[in-house]
């Protein structure tokens, strides 16, 4: 049920690396777990991570594509989610988000392109797994009373998922996915999608500068403060890519000629 082009040493190092970036490390070690159970916890994470890869790409392998192989993916997710303790019971609760993501991968199928969304509300649950992720470490470790609601992290979550849509433009042209900067260039154009996701970016900032004023908890500031470096490497990470871009290129790519065809 795995896809071909999935290889498990590299998909271990984009694992870990995906969690370095989202502060995943550090937020664990302040449970303050032993060193046995920092590495249970981090292989469980590992785990749950690599179904939620796997179901993705299924979904950006195949255009049309296999119910039976979509449900045996969202099985796998959910044994994977009962090493924290989570019900099959409880489990919808837990992967709603990533249902509803699932849903914006399908819809490209139906020519409705994540152009038309809210880019707030797109990145937000593109950021599903992230949020998902994080949100079993609060409750393994009882978090929320010292850093506060989950919430303080939203704007960090939307600028890193930028930041992923940017950084994965090339290696996302033979697949059918729904990364939001690459089908603006294809739809609209280097120029407007600069300017569009220029403001997106500094509104993450601005309303990133709001939220730390109202947030309680202890690392609030540490959050803002690497949301905002954040934004500052996306900003530059976002020009260099489009100087570098051959549209051409993406034109002719799996997914520029599908987007072509859908127009």
């Amino acid at each position: 049920m795995i896809e071909n082009h999935i290889t498990k040493s590299e998909l271990d190092k984009k694992i870990i690396q995906l969690f370095e970036y989202r502060l995943f490390p550090e937020l664990i070690r302040l449970g303050q777990p032993s060193e046995k159970e920092f590495n249970g916890c981090w292989q469980n994470l590992l785990s749950l991570q690599a179904s939620i890869y796997y179901l993705d790409a299924h979904l950006e392998a195949h255009w049309n594509t296999d119910n039976e192989v979509l449900e045996w993916h969202w099985n796998h997710m959910i044994q994977h989610l009962a090493l924290f303790g989570i019900a099959q019971s409880e489990s919808q609760k837990y992967l709603n988000h990533i249902k509803k993501y699932e849903k914006h991968e399908l819809e490209l199928r139906k020519g409705k392109m994540p152009m038309r969304l809210d880019m707030e509300y797109f990145y937000y649950y593109k950021s599903c797994d992230v949020k998902l992720l994080r949100r079993l470490i609060y409750e393994t470790y009882n978090l929320s009373s010292t850093c506060g609601s989950l919430a303080e992290w939203r704007y960090y979550d939307l600028i890193t998922e930028v930041n992923d849509d940017v950084d994965d433009l090339m290696e996302d042209l033979d697949f059918y996915n729904g990364n939001r900067f690459l089908l603006s260039i294809l739809t609209k154009g280097k120029l407007n999608t600069k300017n569009e996701f220029d403001v997106f970016i500094h509104n993450i900032k601005s309303k990133a500068e709001e939220r730390v004023k109202q947030a309680r908890g202890k690392y609030k500031d540490y959050i803002y403060k690497m949301t905002v470096q954040r934004v500052g490497e996306t900003l530059l990470h976002m020009d260099k890519r489009l100087q570098e871009l051959n549209l051409d290129e993406l034109h002719n790519s799996k997914i520029g000629k599908v987007v072509f065809v859908n127009q």
